[in-house]
C-alpha cells in the first residue's frame, strides 16, 4: 500500500512539474486563465456589466470615456456591457455545438472502427462527403435552413465537426482493435460493448480531448462568422459577430470602437482555446515533448 501511494504521488509530481515547470505547462496555464476569465464574464455578466446591454444608455457612437469605457454603438447601447453579455452566447453555442458533435461522432467512430465491413464503408462515405465541404460554407447552409437561435446554430456547428470526431476515433480504433490486450479481452469472453468501452475507448480518449479543445476555438469563430453574416442570434441579443457587423458600417465615421472591442473579444477567446489545446496536446503526447 505504501509503495502504491508513493507511485501515485510520484506520478502526480511529474504531472505537476510538466504543468507548471515547463514552457508547455505555462502555455496551458495561460490558456486556462483566458478561458476562466471568459467563463467568469459569462456566468456573472449581470453583476459585472455596468448597463443593460439592450437598452439605450447614451448618445449614438459616443467614444470611450469614463462613463462608457468601450463607447456606445449606433443605438446608444454600452459596448462594454454587450461584450460582457456576448460571452454568454459565444461560449454557450460553442460548447453546445462541440458537445453535440462529440456525442454523435465519437460513438459512430467507435462502432465503425471496431465493427468494420459494410457499416464502416457506409459511415465513412457519409462522413467524408460532409468533411469535404468547407466548414463555414456547410454551417451557413445548415443555419440558413434551420434559422436563427442558440439550438439551431449549435446544430449547424455540430454538423461541421461531427466528421472530425468520427475520423479521429475511427482511425484510432482501427489501429488498436487488434492489440494484444483487446485480443485477451475477447479470449476471456468480453462482449463487444465491454471491449469498446472498457479497453478501446480509454486508449483513444487523449486524442479526443485535444480535438475537442481545438474545435472549441473553431466553433467560436464559426459562430461569430454566422452572426456577422446575419445567420446567428436575432437582435437585440448581444452577440460579438453581430456587433462586429454593426460596427463596421460606421468605421468611415471614425467610430473605430464599434469593431475593435467585439473583435478583440473574439480574438482573445479563440486564442485562449488555441493555446490551451496546444498545451494539452503536448502534455498528452510525450513524443512532442521529447522533440522539444
Amino acid at each position: 500500500m505504501a509503495r502504491d501511494k508513493k507511485f501515485v504521488s510520484e506520478r502526480i509530481g511529474d504531472f505537476a512539474r510538466d504543468l507548471f515547470g515547463s514552457g508547455t505547462g505555462r502555455l496551458t496555464l495561460i490558456g486556462s486563465f483566458i478561458l476562466i476569465f471568459y467563463v467568469i464574464l459569462a456566468v456573472f455578466a449581470p453583476y459585472i456589466a455596468p448597463y443593460d446591454p439592450i437598452e439605450r444608455v447614451g448618445l449614438s457612437l459616443e467614444p470611450p470615456s469614463k462613463d462608457f469605457w468601450f463607447g456606445t454603438d449606433n443605438l446608444g447601447r454600452d459596448i462594454l456591457s454587450r461584450v460582457i453579455y456576448g460571452s454568454r452566447i459565444a461560449l454557450s453555442i460553442s460548447f453546445l455545438g462541440v458537445a453535440v458533435a462529440f456525442i454523435i461522432g465519437v460513438p459512430l467512430g467507435l462502432i465503425s472502427g471496431y465493427v468494420g465491413g459494410w457499416l464502416d464503408r457506409v459511415l465513412t462515405l457519409i462522413m467524408d462527403a460532409m468533411y469535404v465541404f468547407p466548414g463555414l460554407i456547410l454551417a451557413i447552409a445548415v443555419a440558413a435552413v434551420l434559422g436563427p437561435g442558440i439550438v439551431n446554430i449549435s446544430i449547424s456547428i455540430a454538423v461541421v465537426y461531427t466528421p472530425t470526431y468520427f475520423r479521429v476515433i475511427r482511425n484510432q480504433v482501427a489501429a488498436v482493435k487488434d492489440e494484444m490486450y483487446v485480443e485477451a479481452a475477447r479470449a476471456l469472453g468480453a462482449k463487444r460493448w465491454e471491449i469498446i468501452l472498457k479497453y478501446i475507448f480509454p486508449n483513444v480518449l487523449p486524442s479526443v480531448v485535444v480535438v475537442l479543445s481545438m474545435n472549441l476555438a473553431d466553433a467560436l469563430m464559426t459562430e461569430a462568422g454566422l452572426s456577422f453574416l446575419g445567420l446567428g442570434i436575432a437582435p437585440p441579443t448581444p452577440d460579438w459577430g453581430f456587433d462586429l457587423n454593426s460596427g463596421q458600417r460606421f468605421v468611415l465615421s471614425r467610430a473605430w470602437w464599434g469593431i475593435v472591442f467585439p473583435g478583440l473579444a473574439i480574438v482573445f477567446a479563440a486564442l485562449g482555446f488555441s493555446i490551451f489545446s496546444e498545451g494539452i496536446n503536448e502534455l498528452l503526447n510525450p513524443t512532442i515533448r521529447e522533440r522539444r
